[in-house]
């Protein structure tokens, strides 16, 4: 394992530093759209985006209080990255699709983490997704349950997923391959499924 500097565990002082320092990284990003900062901001402070990691001594390095192991907290930038190259999408999603009551920036940073969570879960099974395909999966969580045909023209009229237009059968062959991913260990998951109505909808996200 990759040796680093040995401190002692991971301390409420670094937490906080963590979160300044992610906080500070959201507030400069050119990605994130401005409106969206402040939530996700508040989100970093409930402890999203950071995880223990956990760091075993190396034979020349001397830990506090004799340690086998240390842990301290880090940034999981893969989450971080895939939120920066979501979160325009998220928004326009949900500025197009919320009904009038909505704030759109609260369901744009609810897709967000949303997605967050299934790419966190699919990494765990050495599965990932194409950006265009999490932005099915936001348009279809934010205006689901709905028929292929009716969600090809929304898709259509976001203007985010490419020069083409979303026809019902591009939609449809899209849903049914998120409705089989293959997993590594040879066993699949859906994430999205079809009512007996044929409305789609997504599938534990």
């Amino acid at each position: 394992m990759k040796e680093v500097e040995a401190y002692p565990g991971a301390t409420p002082e670094e937490l906080k530093l963590r979160k300044q320092q992610l906080k500070q990284h959201i507030a400069t990003s050119t990605e994130i759209p401005e409106e969206l900062k402040p939530l996700i901001a508040d989100r970093v402070d409930k402890g999203a985006l950071l995880e223990v990691v956990y760091e075993r001594a190396g034979k020349n390095i001397h830990f506090y209080g004799m340690q086998l192991g240390w842990k301290h907290w880090a940034i999981k930038n893969d989450n971080l990255k895939l939120l920066e190259t979501l979160s325009t999408a998220a928004i326009a999603i949900a500025t197009f699709i919320a009904v009038p009551a909505a704030a759109p920036a609260v369901l744009a940073v609810t897709l967000l983490f949303s997605s967050v969570a299934v790419s966190e879960r699919l990494r765990t099974k050495s599965v990932s997704l194409e950006p265009e395909q999490y932005r099915l999966l936001m348009a279809l969580k934010a205006c689901g349950p709905i028929s292929a045909e009716q969600l090809a023209e929304k898709l259509s009229g976001i203007h985010l997923f490419g020069s083409n237009v979303w026809t019902e059968s591009r939609t449809l062959e899209a849903l049914k391959a998120l409705q089989l991913i293959h997993l590594r260990d040879g066993t699949t998951e859906s994430l999205v499924t079809q009512a007996n109505t044929g409305l789609w909808s997504t599938n534990g996200i």
